[in-house]
């Protein structure tokens, strides 16, 4: 499952997201080209997507991959973007 912060009304969109990308190759291939697009497809706030870093890792060519709670953009959070951070506080609100 989804590995950053998501709201529950988006859990049925991305469980067909996820299982889309399983079945449908070019989609797959979409999804790891562009991953930002077909998140903010499915209605996850732009705040979200905006904030983080996506990485698709087919589990078929990494067998041993693990998946990690998802990670903060560094960069901005080092440089204490108070615009980053700000979006990044309303991010974690309760829905």
């Amino acid at each position: 499952m989804a590995r950053f912060p998501y709201y529950q009304s988006n859990v049925k969109d991305l469980g067909k997201l996820i299982a889309r990308a399983a079945i449908d190759e070019n989609f797959r291939r979409e999804l790891e080209r562009d991953p930002l697009a077909a998140i903010s497809n499915i209605g996850l706030p732009k705040e979200t997507v905006a904030l983080m870093r996506f990485k698709i890792v087919d589990q078929k060519n990494n067998p041993n991959a693990v998946a990690l709670p998802f990670r903060l953009n560094e960069e901005k959070l080092n440089s204490a973007n108070e615009e980053y951070l700000k979006a990044l506080s309303s991010t974690f609100a309760l829905n």
